[in-house]
């Protein structure tokens, strides 16, 4: 991501903005200020994206300290589902074990073609 005097600067060699030209003075400024507003407004806007990332970074994160407990291949199975899919798998396992003792689960088509 670039600082804003590096947005600024871009920005002038891509319209070849000449800030020496008195003639052009009140444009110029003009310009220079909607490279400010465009900054703002669309370029750090565009970061959202990454900002949700982050937000789903730190949503997995805190899934996988709450199943901690577990195995870290099993914790890596559970957090892929989780990302993939919204979906707890931990806790449709507990309340199936509630249920019946007996549950079989595959984490692989091999496992489950076998």
């Amino acid at each position: 991501m670039l600082t804003i005097e590096d947005y600024i600067a871009k920005r002038k060699k891509e319209d070849r903005l000449n800030e020496y030209n008195l003639n052009d003075r009140m444009e110029n400024i003009k310009t220079c200020i909607n490279y400010v507003f465009e900054y703002y407004n669309q370029y750090l806007d565009i970061t959202q994206m990454d900002e949700q990332t982050v937000l789903n970074n730190e949503r997995l994160e805190k899934y996988r300290n709450n199943i901690s407990r577990y195995d870290s291949e099993i914790q890596e199975w559970l957090v892929d589902i989780y990302d993939e899919h919204n979906k707890k798998l931990d806790r449709s396992i507990i309340n199936q074990l509630k249920k019946d003792e007996l549950l079989l689960l595959y984490s692989s088509d091999s496992e489950f073609r076998s």
